[in-house]
Order: structure tokens, then sequence, then C-alpha cells
């Protein structure tokens, strides 16, 4: 709901192209490209705190630098470009202004890179700010957007596989990091799941028994830094996830478990597997995939679902397929996580 003393936004005409911007060209270079490939989205700037990243990111895409204005200032260019739809792709600790200066000066929707943020504080402040202002707030929790997994939760939703009750999620390789692709996982757990995580119990991989309580991964650049491990989650509706994410395991992209009293699901970056039982049998026999694999390809190709989301919730309303309040839940779980193995791997309860 939109407070009184929100920012007036223009309404939106028939017709009317979505003005875009980026801040942050790093990752913010696939937000740039997924905004590009939206048939009623206009980039018109790229911001950067490295002026060369302007130039860079436009022969990168193909384009023209004249086409984008290019700023070093967020708060410049939201003040200069009347924008519909933001990208903020900053690191993770400096996600909370830009989201929340873009709110305020009248931002229909932004994609905001994961983790939601580095703290909790800093989450409410979006999500309050955000709300205060009628802004969608989308959090790039990328698998959330891909019809394999958007298909797999409607299925489950429809009771194909009856009541689910537990998941198992696989995550392995050198990028198995917890404030990384943890995140990635634990939010494609949280969507299949439908509800909020009441406890966790958590055991890092070895080595990082002393990681502590604070984020120490640097931003991701070395991922030596950033922990791997293995956790169970239990949700308010009863479901269990076993978090299966360690570095010391292959790297075969992420894979969900989905378990429910009549079936089981397998979705996965590669395939998408289903299991149901007879009303009379209960014994479980292969069922046919109807839907579409995935997206695939690479970041930028992965955000184009995301941005079209975008701007249905923007024009038309709608479920949000990744809000900042389940992206909160996340955050909740990967620093209860790290409390957990603080405190003697015990049972951490989150709400």
């Amino acid at each position: 709901m939109t407070s009184p003393d929100a920012p007036a936004r223009r309404p939106l005409e028939a017709g009317h192209r979505l003005r875009a911007g980026v801040i942050g060209l790093g990752v913010g270079a696939h937000h740039a490209h997924a905004f590009l490939r939206h048939p009623a989205v206009d980039l018109v700037a790229m911001c950067d705190i490295r002026p060369e990243a302007h130039a860079t990111v436009s022969a990168r895409l193909g384009i023209l630098p004249s086409a984008t204005r290019s700023y070093t200032d967020h708060r410049d260019m939201l003040g200069n470009e009347r924008l519909d739809l933001v990208g903020v792709a900053t690191p993770d600790a400096h996600h909370a202004d830009p989201v929340i200066d873009a709110s305020g000066a009248g931002v229909r929707g932004i994609l905001c890179e994961k983790p939601i943020a580095s703290s909790v504080e800093d989450a409410d402040r979006m999500i309050e700010a955000t709300r205060r202002a009628g802004t969608v707030l989308l959090i790039d929790h990328t698998r959330n957007f891909d019809p394999a997994y958007v298909a797999t939760r409607d299925q489950v939703e429809a009771g194909t596989i009856g009541t689910l009750t537990r998941i198992v999620a696989h995550l392995g390789g050198k990028r198995a990091m917890l404030f990384r692709n943890h995140t990635h996982l634990l939010g494609s757990i949280r969507f299949f799941a439908g509800a909020r995580p009441e406890w966790i119990f958590a055991a890092m991989d070895h080595g990082f028994e002393d990681y502590g309580l604070e984020y120490r991964g640097e931003g991701g650049r070395d991922p030596g830094l950033d922990p791997g491990g293995t956790f169970v989650i239990h949700f308010s509706n009863g479901v269990r996830a076993l978090v299966m994410a360690s570095k010391g395991t292959p790297s075969t992209g992420v894979q969900l478990d989905l378990l429910g009293t009549r079936g089981r699901i397998i979705v996965g970056d590669q395939e998408t597997r289903v299991w149901t039982a007879s009303e009379d049998e209960g014994t479980l026999a292969p069922a046919a995939v109807t839907w579409k694999q995935g997206t695939g390809g690479d970041l930028g190709e992965r955000l184009v679902p995301a941005v079209s989301h975008l701007v249905d919730l923007v024009t038309s309303g709608g479920r949000s397929l990744s809000p900042p309040e389940e992206a909160r839940d996340v955050l909740t779980l990967i620093y209860g996580a790290l409390q957990s193995q603080h405190s003697g791997m015990v049972p951490i309860r989150l709400v």
C-alpha cells in the first residue's frame, strides 16, 4: 500500500515506455543487458563510481556510449532522469541507500542484487522505504524467475505431489559460499517452502568452525574467505529442508529434491523430473514433465525473465516471485547459520 506521503508518480499511459537505469556496473552490466532485451523498456542511464565503466559496459553490450547517460553518483542520476525502473548491483553492504533513494525519487520498480543487504537492519530499512513509497522491490534470487522453477512451484501448490513435507537442496564447488550462491539456494528453498523459517541449525565446512558472527567474505572476490555448510531448516508450515552446500562436493549447479506425501519433484539447472503416486498403489511412478526446462545462458540472459516480471508487476500488479520480505528471511537464515555454528551447532530460533 502506498502511504499518503509517497512521491507523486505520473500515471502510466497506454504504450508508455519505461525508462530504466542501472546503479553499479559490475554485475549491473547483466541488469543492463536484461533491460535492453525488454521491448517496452528504454535503458537511458548507467551509474558507477568508476568513470570508465560506462564505456566498457556500452562496448560489451554493443550500444553506443551516447545512447545512455553516464553518472558517478546515483543521486544525480535519480534526480535528472525521471526513471521508472532501476537495477541496483552495488556491493552487498551498499544496497540500502540506492534502493531507498530510488523509491524516494518515484521509481516504480527496482531489481536489487542478492543478498538483499549485508545486515537485517538495512533490509528492514529497504522494505519500509519501498512499502511506504509504493515501489515494487524484487531481489535477484535468479531461479525464482526461471520458468522451470515457477512451473514446479505451481505443481507443488496444485498438489501434484500431495503436501510438500521435505526439501533436500544441493550446491557444490568453490562458489558454494554462504553469502554468494548459498543465497540463491536458500532463496529457492524459501520460494518452494511457502512459509517463514522458524529455526535452523548448521555446521560450516571444515576450517570455518571459528568464522564468527560477522560477514568476512569481502564481497565474494576470494571464494576461500566465505564458508560452505550443511543446514537443517524448519518452516512454520512444517516443511523441513536439508541443505547440502559444500565446497567439498562437485559443482553440478543447484538442485532441489521436493518430497511430498504423494510424490516427488527434482528441479535443477539441468533437468526436472517428476514422480507421483496413484491413490490405490501408493508407489511412485515417473510422470511427464510438460513445462519448459529453464532459461539457461549467462546471468544477463537469466535476468531477462526477472525484468519481464518486474515490468508486469509495475504495469499490472500481481504476485511477486521474489519479494523483499522473503529475501529478508534468507538473510536471517544466513546469520542464523553463523549463530548456530558459533554456539556449538545448536538450533537457533528465527521468529
